[in-house]
């Protein structure tokens, strides 16, 4: 895979050499056309985040085009959606096809994993791509073409192992989905919440394809009992970092009186999933362990303007959106920003970061203020967090509480 991705970025970068053309900005009459690929899943996992990512992003670009007209400003922006079902090898075979094109603006993805796999050949050719929700450490590289809307794992991980803690939690036992966002969250969170002077141990790791949890949970068992001979069940906790697949682990999970036994607590990949309340016994589980999830905080200050837009995107998508679905809007957000001081799009590589950079930061947008690190990631960020009621017959989500505000 690597030598055939190798092959691919020498082709596509000869034919920028020998052409010359930007297929980017395609002249009709005096308008050009700048198109924006967006890598986003639509049929898999974390699906309901993909599809209201995409309305988010019809929805902006909309209305910049409209805004473009008005002020007689000589670009619209087009809109071609990539579905990557959080697949890595999905993704980079997308990213071929937006490097053949000319390309040069991407949102997306949505998973570490799949970032990871499209970053060479994004820094090799010089195309500018933004994720809303990817946030492992590994990614966090100065100079890069990559840039991140998210809070990083580490934020979240100190948000989190605080908010764990002050539960009176003293002893976590950790699991994961085996993918390089899965695995640095939880990290982060193990690292963050023995410096707090606990105990943490990860037993266990899976595959977004596993279906028979029942090692795993065995694997968890054991240790809630291992940790109860010196600690009461009230001071032990269970984190799980991972995207869908914790329906059908919860699922397993819910007739064991341990695993019950104690609290359990989730990754941003598991926030507000809409998936999980139409399984019974998952549900369940997740309201008898008092599970909660992170999720990007939305400013009040803001809330008359942000409301209103995720009622448009739920009525054009049917999905719930959130804070990382309106990273997606306030990027594209920047890029227009971006288009307009610099009449047009920057030609290069390094020219087209440093003008994303210069857009971004201070920019305030729906999601708040933008500030980004020197690697190009936010740089702070509060954490809404959501566990599951049953509620009029129904389970539902519900809000839990907030963290502190973190910065890094």
């Amino acid at each position: 895979m690597k030598t055939t991705i190798k092959l691919f970025i020498v082709l596509v970068t000869t034919i920028f050499i020998f052409t010359g053309c930007d297929k980017n900005e395609e002249v009709n009459g005096e308008v050009k056309t700048i198109q924006i690929a967006a890598l986003l899943s639509e049929t898999g996992g974390l699906s309901y985040l993909g599809l209201s990512s995409k309305a988010a992003l019809e929805i902006a670009i909309d209305e910049i085009n409209q805004d473009f007209q008005q002020k007689n400003y000589p670009y619209r922006f087009s809109l071609k959606v990539y579905d990557t079902q959080i697949n890595p090898t999905l993704a980079v075979q997308a990213m071929q096809s937006i490097a053949a094109s000319g390309c040069k603006l991407v949102i997306g993805p949505q998973t570490s994993a799949e970032l990871t796999a499209i970053k060479p050949m994004a820094d090799s050719l010089g195309i500018l791509v933004v994720s809303p929700s990817s946030t492992a450490s590994s990614l966090s590289i100065a100079n890069d073409m990559v840039y991140r809307f998210a809070p990083g794992e580490q934020i979240v991980g100190q948000a989190m192992a605080n908010s764990i803690a002050s539960e009176g939690k003293k002893a976590l036992v950790l699991i994961s989905r085996n993918d390089v966002g899965s695995l640095g969250l939880n990290a982060a969170y193990a690292s963050n919440f023995a410096s707090l002077g606990y105990d943490t141990s990860l037993v266990a790791t899976f595959d977004g394809t596993t279906t028979d949890f029942s090692s795993v949970l065995a694997n968890v068992k054991n240790q809630i009992i291992n940790y109860s001979a010196s600690h009461p069940l009230s001071e032990i906790g269970v984190v799980s970092t991972s995207f869908d697949e914790t329906i059908l682990l919860f699922n397993q999970a819910n007739s064991d009186a341990v695993l019950s036994s104690v609290n359990w607590y989730g990754g941003v990949g598991f926030y507000k999933n809409q998936n999980l309340l139409a399984n019974s016994p998952a549900s369940q589980f997740a309201v008898n362990t008092n599970f909660f999830s992170p999720g990007f905080s939305l400013p009040m200050a803001t809330q008359n303007s942000w409301l209103p837009l995720l009622t448009k995107i739920y009525n054009l998508s049917g999905q719930q959106g959130d804070a990382l679905t309106l990273n997606s809007y306030d990027i594209v957000k920047v890029m227009s920003k971006m288009v307009q001081q610099n009449f047009g799009l920057p030609e290069f590589g390094s020219a087209l970061r440093n003008a994303f950079a210069n857009a971004a930061n201070g920019y305030q947008g729906i999601t708040g203020p933008i500030m980004l690190n020197t690697n190009g990631d936010r740089a702070n960020g509060t954490f809404d967090y959501y566990g599951v009621q049953f509620s009029n017959n129904a389970y539902q989500w519900y809000f839990v509480g907030q963290s502190q505000r973190v910065r890094k």
